[in-house]
């Protein structure tokens, strides 16, 4: 796979190109089969796979097929993406799967975020800025390494992951 930063990476824009790839159903579990068969990731310490927001096929894959697995949950400040969090992160915890905690991202100002996920008792690793210069800084790593999105990563990473 590529690599930026030590940072392998892979989607299915490689195959599709500019094409749309419409998928569906059986069609998201065949893609998401095929892509972890056919990468040639070598020695991995994680492997982070951004999902679509919500339950369906996609985190119900994942699941079945990763079988040492744990979340890091996604979060906008929006009252409707949060209830959907919510319902993720109970069918989580009813199946027994580790939750690393949430992030809320595009953080605008203040919000009820961090106030809801800890009453359900999940660690709150931290937010990400909305920042108005990332658009301008894809495609040049350096650039985008000094953006307030970067620092925030930086932030959650330290955080989260300093006991690995």
């Amino acid at each position: 796979p590529p690599q930026s930063h030590g940072i392998k990476f892979m989607s299915i824009i490689y195959y599709a190109g500019d094409n749309p790839s419409p998928l569906r159903g059986v069609d998201i579990s065949n893609a998401l089969i095929e892509l972890l068969a056919v990468t040639l990731w070598g020695e991995l310490d994680f492997l982070i796979i951004d999902m679509p927001p919500g339950i369906g096929d996609a985190i119900l894959d994942v699941i079945r097929l990763i079988k040492k697995i744990e979340f890091l949950v996604i979060t906008t400040p929006s009252k409707v993406a949060l209830e959907t969090v919510k319902k993720v992160l109970k069918m989580l915890k009813e199946l027994e799967i580790q939750t690393i905690g949430v992030i809320e991202n595009m953080k605008t100002g203040e919000s009820y975020v961090k106030k809801e996920i800890e009453k359900l008792e999940i660690p709150y690793l931290g937010e990400i800025y909305f920042d108005k210069d990332f658009e301008n800084s894809i495609g040049d790593t350096e650039r985008l390494l000094k953006t307030e999105f970067a620092r925030s990563i930086e932030n959650i990473i330290l955080k989260t992951f300093n006991n690995f």
